[in-house]
C-alpha cells in the first residue's frame, strides 16, 4: 500500500521530532541545529502524514466501491436463491 521509501521518510521524521527534545536540552532551545532538527523533523512527518491521507482516501473509495458491488452480488443472490426455493417448492406440489 504504501511505498518503503514513504515508511521510511515518515519514520526518520517522526525520529527527528522525537529527538528535537533532547537536541534542545543539549544545544539549547534557541540554537541553530535545534530549529533544524525539529523543522526538518516536522516537514518530513507532515509530508508522510499527507501521502498516508491520500492513500487512505483513495483505497477509501476503492473499498466503498468493492463494497456497494459485493452488496449488488448479494442482492442478485438472495433474489437467485429465492426464485430457485419457489421452483423446488412448485415442483414438488405438482409431483404430489
Amino acid at each position: 500500500m504504501l511505498e518503503l521509501e514513504t515508511l521510511l521518510a515518515f519514520g526518520l521524521g517522526a525520529g527527528l521530532m522525537a529527538l528535537a527534545p533532547v537536541v534542545a536540552a543539549v544545544a539549547g532551545k534557541d540554537s541553530k541545529i535545534t530549529g533544524a532538527v525539529s523543522g526538518t523533523g516536522r516537514s518530513i512527518t507532515k509530508q508522510g502524514l499527507k501521502i498516508g491521507l491520500v492513500v487512505a482516501d483513495k483505497t477509501s473509495g476503492a473499498v466503498k466501491g468493492i463494497s456497494r458491488g459485493l452488496a449488488e452480488v448479494g442482492e442478485s443472490f438472495t433474489d437467485v436463491l429465492a426464485e430457485a426455493k419457489a421452483d423446488l417448492a412448485q415442483s414438488r406440489t405438482s409431483t404430489k
